[in-house]
């Protein structure tokens, strides 16, 4: 499908973006409030919470891992399979914590079938998808609508996840939304009703093989230092995601009402991705990239500090404008770099060097609790590395946009 002037074509792009949002809300939104499910699973379960902590941190890396994968397997078969695979691999998990009271068991339903499944609906996959019907400064904007899904997810289904838990209890309250998730395979049937035609014109991307698509890749710089980048955001975006609400209960905040503050993370998270989308049709993006990191750096240190309620929430929202607004210049420097048919797979890798951060920060806040009864050395870690990302970040050399 080609983009013209034509208004009926527009009004086609308006609702296959907004279907890919819907589908990446979804997904993100319940990956990403794993924190407000995790001191039910340990009061439910019994496991401790640096286990649970661990369990929630290996679902990261498997979301990760599966990302490559699965953006191979689109190459090689079809994205409505990838898609409706992942949705399937999510009610499976979902359906199997009500017999997760031990270790093992919690850890193929919560740590492996779960976050496996959101990958299938992942970022770069659904942008692959919905980029066949824009032009690239459509793209642009269009991708920071989608990455916004991460804060429509947040923000909508934080207090809702909280409610249902807190009111029937973890295993029901799980169960009653996994018809949240029944809804992602009929939104990927639509999405993907189309891409007969762009599958032959993108068949010679998928002769490829890994190494013909990974060695370049791999020798370019500034794919380098993208990679390094979303490392430390991966590293950054897991301390808020799993225990940033059980930081604020120990401020002595209620837990509805830290929910709600991560609902304001979420609508941080809409106004970042879509304020970043737009830049990125107007801006250099590796310029983009250096600013979010670098500002992360303040936001974090004033969460250390003690704030009043308002004055932290505030933070808080700065914290998700800051957050997944790195998506959509990162994805958008991977598409600048390599060609169109490559981007979930290549996608895919930069988000498996995520999940690795988001791991070892998922899993190490818990044990820092544990031990110390503070997050506040992993915060410091976390000022670091969001230092470093932005310089590695400004450091690239991009053409100039006209």
């Amino acid at each position: 499908m080609v983009i013209n002037q034509n208004s009926r074509i527009d009004l086609t792009v308006v609702k296959y973006t907004a279907c890919a949002t819907f589908l990446y809300a979804i997904c993100a939104g319940f990956r990403d409030n794993y924190g407000i499910m995790l001191p039910y699973l340990v009061e439910w379960s019994g496991i401790s919470y640096s286990s649970v902590s661990f369990i929630i941190a290996l679902g990261q890396l498997f979301f990760g891992l599966m990302q490559p994968v699965f953006g191979f397997l689109a190459l090689r078969t079809s994205a409505r399979l990838v898609l409706c695979l992942g949705a399937c691999m999510m009610l499976t998990g979902l359906a199997l914590i009500p017999y997760s009271s031990n270790m093992f068991m919690l850890t193929v339903s919560l740590g492996i079938l779960l976050p496996s499944g959101t990958a299938g609906a992942s970022y770069g996959l659904i942008m692959s998808c919905i980029n066949q019907t824009l032009t690239p400064h459509q793209a642009h904007i269009s991708s920071g609508f989608v990455a916004a899904g991460i804060g429509f997810g947040i923000c909508i289904l934080s207090p809702v996840i909280q409610s249902v838990v807190s009111a029937y209890g973890i295993v029901n309250g799980i169960l009653l939304l996994s018809f949240i998730v029944a809804l992602l395979i009929p939104a990927s049937v639509w999405m993907t009703r189309n891409l007969r035609g762009a599958k032959r014109q993108t068949a010679q991307g998928t002769k490829a093989s890994l190494g013909e698509i990974f060695r370049p890749a791999l020798k370019e710089p500034a794919y380098q230092r993208i990679t390094f980048g979303f490392f430390t955001c991966g590293f950054h975006m897991a301390m808020i995601q799993t225990h940033l609400f059980s930081q604020l209960t120990t401020f002595g905040i209620p837990e509805h009402a830290a929910a709600y503050g991560m609902s304001v993370y979420g609508l941080g998270v809409i106004a970042g991705g879509v304020g970043s989308g737009m830049a990125c049709a107007r801006y250099r993006m590796s310029r983009i990239l250096g600013v979010l990191y670098g500002s992360r750096c303040l936001w974090v240190a004033l969460l250390l500090l003690p704030l009043p309620v308002p004055v932290l929430f505030s933070v808080i929202f700065m914290l998700g404008a800051t957050g997944p607004a790195t998506l959509a210049p990162t994805a958008g420097m991977v598409h600048k770099l390599f060609e169109p048919a490559r981007l979930a797979t290549l996608l895919g890798f930069v988000y498996l060097i995520h999940q690795i951060g988001a791991f070892t920060s998922a899993w190490s806040g818990g044990l820092c609790r544990s031990l110390t009864g503070s997050y506040s050395g992993i915060w410091y870690a976390d000022i670091l590395l969001c230092l470093c990302a932005s310089l590695a970040c400004f450091s690239i050399r991009e053409a100039k946009r006209s």
